[in-house]
Order: structure tokens, then C-alpha cells, then sequence
């Protein structure tokens, strides 16, 4: 995969799976399936935790645009949060059935953001980012790294299986608050009950400094959305949920970004 994502439409993304990838992971199988023959989805970088490899995956949909948007979507940022983990992995697969719902869009997948650890605490991602470490957790230094490199538009993660009263979003913006999140809320509240506050604004950066979400200091006008389910909702609820909730935010960013490109 060329790390500048120089493709001018999806056919051009390679689809080589690195020798060292566990293919065999049952989390990862069918994503790895479909890289051996998406013209859209590809490998990305990967990194080890205890000797284990967690890939993450890129998916370039058609260009319609002469700039692709950058996002990245994390799931499981909690370590042993399967449901975000799925969910990730159904959005990419519905995605490759459907690939004109990322038209314009760069989508850096990480299903295993925050991997379960026999020893060691797993890192915060609220709370142990950007920090200087000068022997930086491999988990903080890969996503430092990347979110860094890929020049990001924004940075999407999904917690599952929450101790809260309904589905939520916090965000960074609050533009996008009022003309992605809040109309995507119609559609999803047919599939899961909403909290009392279902649209949080996060706190700005120099409020949560160690935050992975705190990008804009990375790159100005990039903007983060956390979206968290409710445990108290069947598993397979929380994650047709967060898959339908990112492709409305999909369809509803574009929007937002291609009325901005006429002003």
C-alpha cells in the first residue's frame, strides 16, 4: 500500500497483505478475506503488544474529489470491547459491498485499537496521550505516529457494551454537532434507545491535553466524535448501530465539507 495514498480512485489501492499478518485471527479473518480481492480495501500498518501483531486496514473510496478526506475509526480503544471491535469490521464489509458510501473518503481502520494485555495496564485513551514519554506504551507510539503522519480531516472511535442510559456521540465541533450528528440521530434512534444528552461537546484541547482526541493541535480544524452504546441493548443492536451511525456521518460530513468547498 503506498503510504502517500496517491490513488486517484479506489481500483488503484494495493491489496498485498503483509507476510507477518495473522490472517487466521478470528477477528480479523474477514477483513483479511476481502483484502486478498478488494480493488478498495488494503493492509495498513500494523503494531505489535506482547508479541502480538494487530493489523489495521485502509479503505479508499472513488474519487470524486481532488483531496480525499482522511478519518481515521477506531474501535475497541477499551481493551476486551468487542462490540466497537465488530462493528469496525461490519462497517468495512458493508462498505466494500457499497463503496460509493466512502466516495471522497481515506478510512484508516483500526478494530483493535487498545488490545488486552496479560501484564501491564492498558493505556487511557483519555489520558496518556501526547505526553513525552520517554519510554512511550507501543500502543501510544503507534497511534502518536499515526495520527501524525496521515494528515488527518478526523478521528471517529465507537465504545461498546457503556453504563449509560442510551446511544451518545461527543464531539470536537460544534458545527459538526449541529449538521452531522443531530440529523443522523433520527435515522439511529429507530434502532437504539438515545441518552437523555444524546450530542456531548468534548472539552478543548487545553482541557484534555493527554487525549488521543485532542488533534487539533495536530492539525487545525480536524475534529474527533466518540460514539458509546448502552449495555443494557443486545450486542448485535450496539453494533448495527455504530456501523449505520459512521456511514450517516459519512454521507452527512461530505455534505457538509462539499457546501463549504461553493461558499
Amino acid at each position: 500500500m503506498n503510504t502517500a495514498l496517491s490513488v486517484s480512485a479506489c481500483q488503484e489501492v494495493s491489496s498485498r497483505t503483509p507476510p507477518n499478518a495473522d490472517a487466521g485471527h478470528e477477528i480479523w479473518e474477514p477483513l483479511d478475506l476481502l483484502v486478498e480481492e478488494s480493488a478498495c480495501l488494503a493492509t495498513w500498518r500494523s503494531f505489535t503488544v506482547e508479541g502480538h501483531l494487530i493489523p489495521s486496514y485502509v479503505f479508499i473510496g472513488p474519487r470524486g474529489r481532488s483531496v480525499p478526506i482522511r478519518l481515521a475509526l477506531l474501535g475497541g480503544i477499551k481493551p476486551e470491547d468487542l462490540v466497537s471491535t465488530d462493528a469496525i469490521v461490519k462497517l468495512l464489509v458493508e462498505l466494500e459491498l457499497a463503496p460509493l458510501l466512502a466516495q471522497d473518503f481515506a478510512l484508516f481502520g483500526y478494530p483493535v485499537a487498545n488490545p488486552v494485555r496479560i501484564s501491564g495496564r492498558p493505556p487511557d485513551f483519555a489520558a496518556d496521550f501526547w505526553a513525552d514519554a520517554p519510554v512511550p506504551d507501543p500502543t501510544i507510539r503507534y497511534f502518536e505516529q499515526e495520527l501524525a503522519g496521515n494528515q488527518l480531516d478526523g478521528v471517529i472511535a465507537a465504545e461498546g457494551n457503556e453504563a449509560i442510559s442510551g446511544f451518545q456521540f461527543k464531539v470536537s465541533s460544534r458545527v459538526i454537532a449541529a449538521e452531522v450528528l443531530w440529523p443522523a440521530l433520527e435515522i439511529v434512534q429507530k434502532l437504539v434507545p438515545l441518552a437523555r444528552e444524546p450530542v456531548q461537546i468534548l472539552p478543548p484541547p487545553e482541557n484534555s491535553r493527554h487525549s488521543l482526541f485532542s488533534i487539533g493541535k495536530l492539525r487545525p480544524g480536524s475534529f474527533s466524535i466518540i460514539i458509546s452504546t448502552p449495555r443494557r441493548v443486545p450486542f448485535d443492536h450496539q453494533i448495527s448501530a455504530i456501523a449505520f451511525s459512521i456511514k450517516q456521518i459519512l454521507h452527512r460530513y461530505r455534505t457538509l465539507v462539499d457546501h463549504a468547498d461553493k461558499l
